[in-house]
């Protein structure tokens, strides 16, 4: 069960500017995508998994949306929101077609 960091915070938190779940599970399989091809970890985290260390980046603040995508860049379906915040939800890579 995922603990650290708390998604509930992580939604709500105005500094952290993530509009809804589906933001966040989008931000967090890009970033975890990145790391699994070899990206250097932003925070000192003990964590081996990608999408737990993505998660601790967006909430340090170290990984953060881009000005103007918040709303229109990140384009997923309904069903591979779902499969992501599953697969973020067990802490197990999901790999989708780009």
């Amino acid at each position: 069960m995922l603990v650290e960091p708390n998604l509930d915070v992580m939604l709500h938190d105005q500094e952290i500017g993530l509009k809804n779940k589906f933001v966040l599970v989008t931000l967090a399989l890009k970033r975890a995508r990145q790391l699994n091809d070899g990206s250097p970890a932003l925070v000192d985290v003990d964590a081996k998994k990608p999408v737990t260390v993505a998660l601790h980046e967006i909430y340090n603040n170290k990984v953060r949306i881009r000005d103007g995508e918040s709303e229109a860049s990140p384009r997923v379906s309904h069903e591979d929101a779902q499969a992501a915040a599953l697969a973020a939800a067990l802490g197990t890579p999901q790999l989708l077609d780009d």
